[in-house]
């Protein structure tokens, strides 16, 4: 996942808010497909297919990890050090741009 190599560029906004949702708190699949169709509205809507893939990958990336709290029912994520490293670096980012659009008076 080149993307996450030292945080160098940034996350793909599904990635991000996947991040941010086991930033707050442990999820299982179901919890967080919930969380992330209900911030996007109708504008998107996150299937079963795409979120077990991107959790896959972000697993496979060392992002997050199954909680010791999982059962044979229901996996349940967790991030990972290296997961609150790589959020915490895509925010600093979001907010440095956000910084500049401040500075040139569009919000």
């Amino acid at each position: 996942m080149a993307e996450h190599d030292g945080g160098a560029g940034p996350l793909r906004p599904l990635i991000f808010r996947i991040l941010l949702l086991l930033n707050e708190a442990e999820l299982h699949g179901y919890g967080i497909m919930q969380a992330v169709n209900e911030d996007a509205g109708r504008n998107v809507i996150l299937g079963p297919g795409t979120l077990y893939r991107t959790l896959k990958e972000l697993r496979d990336a060392g992002l997050i990890e199954e909680s010791p709290a999982a059962d044979d029912r229901r996996r349940v994520y967790r991030l990972t050090p290296e997961g609150e490293k790589t959020a915490r670096a895509e925010a600093e980012r979001m907010a440095a741009i956000v910084e500049q659009a401040r500075a040139g008076r569009l919000i």
